[in-house]
């Protein structure tokens, strides 16, 4: 029944989408054309570009919150951001994006505090070294550094993280639940990892491909508390507690229902800094790392990350994170994927949360690891138009995560299936729909307020999007 409403409400979009392809102007094409005249009046000085989308998502089977009922139907605009590009010199670039949503949904949903948010993700200076120094390109490569607030390279999604460069809205789980790359729709804080610090970026052609490093020193991931994953939430589900009833030692013991705070693990995202955050948890700096290699021959990309740092007040506990990506891109599909591993030292024996709760949630278990990994591959089955610009789009991913390897049960260890159709029905408009099915690991593991509170081992997910860029 839910799958039948989600392709009614999907239906009646596509219907909006042929009415607009048909008898409207397409407004995407006046502000694209705006932002045109800006950059020849500015003679290509100021260059504006950006997107916006909206979304339905409606989850099935997830358990209760005190304060949000995440099965509710969330309706946002997800994202609208504006990046700027400005030549100071020749050779210098100011670049900034300007991210912000607004939340349509009962705060039930959702539960935003404000309905509107917005932030600036990145704002950095870029300098061409190798034309500033008048560098031979061909024999030294080029070279760009960036200092101020940037997109950390780490992987490939991150880097191209605007979903309108994305088949799929929904992010991965390398992005979304370790690498935090992107924060989830529920709750907009940023959609990307940026951080404060300094990068390179040095390209050369190198045999029968382009050869490219990047690296930076951040401040890095870190948080005030002595444990890393510190996301807790308050389960809609009750417990019951011995109580002293205040009549002395064993002089009459009462009984009170609590509603159990577990913390979820899910994930490093809570650990990045804020967007206008310019300092860390503590002193010390981070590194990452990414080496990719292009071949000529083939449409593909392919390389390694890298990223090593102390993320705790006392800069005693190292958190370290590997990776390996994998794009191969043709005009008409592609296939890629990402896997990434994540190593935290913490100290053992440290129960983070105070109320009672299911101690295999609650407690830490010293030093762990988390892993993600997920392969995507979409195939355009139709194209029109005069350039062969409109398409249908089918697209197949398979996600897997990890957030505790030594937790006995965590909601965040499954995989999962997501079923996707995108339809580009007018110049860079389109139209998304997905379908997904989480599977959760250990599921029979699962703490008895996880599954009263609604918990399933099976979880859905129905999203239907409108994206628009120029």
């Amino acid at each position: 029944m839910a799958l039948s409403r989600f392709f009614a409400r999907f239906l009646w979009l596509l219907l909006i989408g042929i009415t607009f392809n048909l008898h409207a102007a397409n407004p995407i094409t006046t502000i694209g054309d705006w932002s045109d005249a800006l950059r020849d009046r500015t003679n290509g000085r100021v260059n504006l570009s950006g997107y916006i989308n909206a979304h339905y998502m409606k989850h099935e089977d997830m358990p209760v919150f005190v304060n949000r009922d995440p099965n509710e139907v969330l309706l946002q605009i997800r994202e609208a951001s504006i990046f700027a590009d400005i030549s100071v010199t020749d050779n210098v670039l100011f670049s900034t994006e300007l991210e912000a949503s607004y939340d349509f949904s009962d705060k039930n949903a959702s539960g935003r505090d404000e309905r509107f948010k917005g932030v600036l993700n990145y704002y950095y200076f870029d300098f061409d070294v190798g034309t500033m120094r008048d560098w031979d390109l061909d024999g030294m490569g080029s070279l760009n550094v960036r200092i101020g607030r940037f997109l950390v390279p780490f992987l490939q999604y991150n880097e191209n993280k605007p979903n309108f460069k994305q088949s799929l809205m929904s992010q991965p789980f390398t992005a979304w639940q370790v690498v935090p790359s992107n924060n989830a729709a529920i709750d907009f804080e940023q959609y990307g990892w940026s951080d404060f610090g300094f990068m390179f970026d040095w390209s050369k052609e190198f045999g029968p491909g382009i050869f490219n490093i990047k690296g930076s020193i951040i401040n890095g991931l870190g948080v005030d508390g002595d444990v890393l994953d510190t996301s807790e939430v308050t389960l809609n589900s009750t417990m019951m507690m011995a109580m002293d009833d205040g009549m002395g030692m064993g002089m009459g013991m009462g009984m009170m229902a609590v509603n159990p705070t577990v913390r979820v693990r899910d994930g490093l995202h809570n650990a990045r800094s804020e967007w206008d955050d310019i300092s860390d948890s503590n002193s010390d700096v981070a590194y990452s790392a990414k080496i990719s290699f292009a071949p000529y021959a083939m449409p593909l990309n392919i390389g390694v990350s890298w990223y090593s740092g102390a993320w705790d007040k006392d800069a005693d506990h190292s958190l370290t994170m590997t990776g390996i990506h994998v794009d191969f891109i043709k005009p008409r599909g592609h296939i890629k994927g990402e896997i990434v591993r994540a190593d935290i030292e913490q100290t053992a024996g440290i129960n983070e949360v105070e109320a009672m709760g299911p101690s295999g949630v609650n407690t830490s278990t010293g030093d762990y690891t988390m892993s993600a990994s997920y392969v995507e591959g979409a195939y355009k089955v139709w194209q029109y138009g005069a350039q062969k610009e409109r398409y249908v789009k089918m697209v197949l991913r398979f996600d897997k995560v990890n957030t505790n390897d030594e937790a006995s049960f965590t909601p965040f260890h499954r995989t999962r299936q997501t079923y996707g159709v995108e339809w580009q029905f007018l110049h860079n408009i389109r139209l998304r729909a997905e379908h997904q099915r989480h599977t959760l690991e250990d599921f029979d593991n699962a703490p008895p307020p996880f599954s009263a509170a609604g918990g399933g081992e099976e979880i859905t997910m129905n999203m239907i999007s409108i994206i628009a860029n120029f």
